[in-house]
């Protein structure tokens, strides 16, 4: 379902422009294609910033991505600022979306980006100064627990590893043993964190912005959590590089520059699982994709790696199959 221009007026001229007091301000619309779930439109008002509008059908979302920007913000991490929240269900049933108002930023996607690699100064400090923002509870903003942190990755390596066997025929039960085995071998490692840091858990080219003024923004901030920073900085690692060595190899020392010896050693410690742990994510959302796919496979671009290249590189690190 989207929304047209007259249903995108009415929601402006009998929400918006009445709570900004600029009920008679004249202002322009302009629909975009941007969203997939949600609907995304741009918004200008006489004498006022100019707005993005997002709908989107889960109020959860909405109330999350506005905990997430305020959590930002207030520890000096930017993000677009939430200017109005519409969270009436007289409003959803009449449009059939809840309404977010946020603030336009001047700049570029990482994605529009002619080469990435020369923001990633820019980007690394930003993740490095947000990863530096640490708490002994894992999980949500408002809440987590200091302990349970195994039994919940156990439980997720477990879900994506079905996952993996169900969608990819070629993915061996025995391979999913010597998985499995790997993993949990790592308990100890992994139990004796302390410490948790800010993460956006779902980093990639497209949520991330260099204003015109070179500065980085972060959007949709609906995912944060308090996690190990090695499981944002892999997802960022690979959909900036993919598996290029050298663009490897310059976003390591980028990010690591940021960091004391102390934080570069705990990193270094579970720094293999962690890498193992995003690239099952990438393997099996890869082998669910192309399970959708069926005929129309040959056509499909994997992102940012394809299936065969992931399982290659988790082999690779856990010294499994021809890396042994």
């Amino acid at each position: 379902m989207t929304l047209s221009k007259e249903q995108m007026d009415l929601h402006i001229r009998d929400h918006l422009l009445p709570q900004l007091s600029l009920d008679h301000s004249s202002y322009h619309v302009e629909l975009t294609d941007k969203g997939q779930r949600n609907i995304i439109t741009h918004l200008s008002i006489e004498g006022f910033k100019p707005l993005i509008i997002k709908g989107t059908k889960k109020k959860h979302k909405a109330e999350h991505m506005w905990g997430g920007t305020q959590h930002l913000r207030s520890h000096g991490i930017k993000a677009p600022e939430i200017i109005y929240m519409d969270l009436s269900r007289k409003t959803f049933r009449k449009f059939g979306y809840y309404f977010i108002y946020e603030e336009r930023i001047d700049g570029k996607i990482c994605e529009e980006l002619g080469d990435v690699m020369d923001s990633l100064h820019l980007v690394t400090e930003l993740f490095a100064r947000m990863h530096a923002i640490g708490r002994t509870r894992w999980g949500r903003l408002n809440g987590g627990s200091r302990f349970g942190f195994w039994r919940y990755l156990k439980g997720n390596i477990k879900k994506k590893l079905w996952r993996l066997t169900a969608n990819n025929k070629l993915f061996t039960s025995e391979q999913c043993n010597l998985y499995w085995q790997w993993f949990t071998s790592l308990k100890d490692t992994i139990k004796s964190y302390k410490g948790f840091s800010l993460s956006h858990c779902d980093p990639h080219m497209h949520n991330i912005l260099i204003s015109d003024a070179n500065e980085v923004y972060l959007l949709d901030n609906e995912s944060l959590r308090y996690l190990p920073s090695s499981i944002d900085f892999y997802k960022l690692q690979y959909h900036f590089c993919q598996d290029n060595a050298e663009k490897i190899n310059r976003w390591q020392q980028a990010y690591f520059s940021h960091l004391s010896e102390d934080k570069v050693e705990e990193f270094n410690r579970s720094k293999d699982f962690f890498n193992c742990y995003v690239l099952l994510g990438f393997a099996q959302s890869e082998a669910y994709n192309l399970s959708q796919l069926k005929d129309k496979a040959e056509n499909y671009i994997p992102y940012p790696l394809s299936l065969k290249r992931a399982l290659d590189l988790i082999e690779k690190t856990m010294h499994l199959g021809n890396y042994t």
